[in-house]
């Protein structure tokens, strides 16, 4: 009696199991956040704008003049200084991230095949200082 309920137990367990599952779906990646490369370009171009906006008649004006919003002049020489200014900080962010948002990787050197150094060779040595003295700088004689 009891294997009985036991086996009756296992199969509505397994029913139950098999009936919640579901059929696994692919999924397509959609990325809304802008590339890296756009999002440089759209730095670079940020004060200074793009080609076609840049001559507008407006912005002829603006940039003989100066004008532009208080502190801010729009003359060509300070906008493209802003740009760099903003492409080097943005710059200084990636490699900020690049290179401290993870751990270090250490890893251990492959083994050499080669065990000797010609340097250590008796022919390399002729003439010329013992090696590992190279950065024990001699005194230059007096005149």
């Amino acid at each position: 009696m009891k294997f009985k309920g036991l086996v009756l137990g296992t199969v509505v367990a397994i029913a139950t199991l098999s009936a919640m599952a579901t059929r696994a779906n692919a999924q397509t990646a959609s990325f809304d956040e802008p590339t890296v490369l756009e999002t440089m370009d759209d730095v670079l171009t940020a004060e200074s704008g793009d080609y076609s906006s840049d001559r507008s008649s407006f912005r002829q004006t603006a940039h003989y003049f100066g004008l532009g919003v208080p502190g801010r002049s729009a003359f060509p020489e300070l906008e493209l200084d802003r740009n760099s200014d903003a492409i080097l900080e943005a710059y200084n962010e990636l490699m900020l991230l690049q290179t401290q948002n993870t751990a270090t990787i250490r890893v251990p050197d492959l083994a050499s095949p080669y065990s000797t150094s010609l340097q250590r060779m008796p022919g390399a040595q002729a003439r010329t200082r013992v090696v590992g003295t190279e950065l024990n700088f001699a005194p230059l004689p007096r005149r």
